[in-house]
């Protein structure tokens, strides 16, 4: 394996050469395998920066590394276009790990910003957790040169930074505290109605006057069982509420009269069904912050709570400080939404903690701050 990680790398450098003598031009390239489509963060950000710099070239790519020699195949052609892009660029901007920056040397007038897909530092990731349950093997880490070439990173708050700093592998004064487009798009009355009405166009039958549940479950690498829906499924009671689950990186399921029909689609991100949402329940997943900034009640069933805190474990003292009710049992979640228990003064405290860039115009500022690196 890594003999051909390698040869890959030397490939890659030989060609990523060729592209480098082209002219770099007034451009910031967008750059995720997070997900096939623009997040929220790229939109809104690509939006303001295109306003206050008409002479600037804006380039999107967002592919999904999926499964399948064909789908592998299909990404190695999309690399080479990253490299073209990112070696004709001024600035990139990232929200996750990227093989053509970590991996290549690039031109010493490059910028590059990642954003990171988490708004916070909930579950640990990265050199945190490496040769650890979940984490990545150090061999592989190294050979990779996994984070490599960031000139900032940002965070929510001071706290995270220190958390970032360490995942990441870096120095902390690398680390900037500034708040993600997605704060003001949680925000935001437009966004909100512009969203809700996407979704019941989609879901006419969620206008129906009950209040919305929103599940989201975080991804577990290694879990025997997967993600225990059918949990929660089979406990909502359908007269009072509709429920809808949105998986990590795939489609959401519908509930609206009872568990046997299910409506399956693809539509929005977990953080756009926020929108919508009464009542939010997760575990270890970082929407949780979102959720709280957008003043939505959040209920934490961690049926493998001390499995996940072995093979993953958090930044946060978990059981201590979230601010909802968090159980093992999906009975005591379900009651404790149907008797709206909320932890209001908790998750106050919570947010001034670990999102201290929740005032507006984040979205403003940010691209304030990418234009004046260029």
């Amino acid at each position: 394996m890594e003999i051909i990680i390698e040869i890959a790398k030397f490939v890659l450098r030989a060609i990523y050469a060729i592209f480098k003598l082209f002219k770099t031009r007034n451009k910031i390239t967008f750059l995720s395998r997070q997900s096939n489509t623009p997040s929220i963060d790229f939109m809104l950000l690509e939006q303001e920066l295109k306003s206050r710099s008409k002479d600037t070239k804006f380039v999107m790519l967002t592919k999904r590394i999926e499964s399948g020699i064909k789908a592998k195949i299909g990404y190695a052609f999309h690399i080479f276009e990253q490299m073209y892009h990112v070696a004709t660029s001024r600035i990139v901007i990232l929200d996750g790990y990227q093989i053509v920056i970590s991996v290549l040397n690039h031109k010493k007038d490059l910028k590059v910003v990642q954003l990171w897909h988490a708004l916070g530092s909930l579950k640990k990731f990265g050199y945190s957790i490496m040769d650890k349950g979940e984490g990545s093997k150090s061999s592989i880490i190294h050979k990779m040169n996994m984070h490599k070439n960031y000139d900032i990173v940002l965070s929510s708050s001071k706290i995270a930074k220190n958390n970032f700093a360490e995942a990441f592998n870096m120095k902390k004064n690398k680390v900037v505290v500034m708040g993600l487009p997605r704060i003001d798009f949680l925000q935001s009355d437009k966004y909100r109605k512009m969203t809700i009405d996407k979704i019941f166009k989609q879901y006419p039958s969620l206008d129906n006057g009950k209040k919305q549940i929103v599940y989201v479950p975080t991804f577990r690498k290694n879990a025997q069982d997967g993600v225990r829906v059918e949990d929660i499924v089979s406990r909502v009671d359908y007269t009072k509420y509709n429920l809808i689950v949105k998986l990590h990186h795939d489609k959401e399921l519908v509930y609206t009269d009872n568990k046997e029909n299910v409506v399956f689609g693809n539509i929005a991100t977990g953080m756009e069904f926020l929108h919508i949402a009464d009542y939010v329940i997760t575990d270890y997943s970082a929407i949780t912050f979102e959720a709280l900034i957008a003043g939505k009640p959040v209920y934490y069933y961690v049926y493998d709570y001390e499995n996940y805190k072995n093979a993953r474990d958090m930044y946060i003292d978990f059981k201590d400080e979230m601010p909802g009710v968090i159980s093992e049992n999906p009975d005591e979640i379900l009651q404790a939404i149907q008797n709206d228990v909320r932890f209001e003064k908790k998750t106050e405290e919570f947010i001034k903690k670990y999102v201290s860039t929740c005032e507006k115009n984040n979205t403003a500022e940010l691209a304030k701050y990418i234009l004046k690196m260029m």
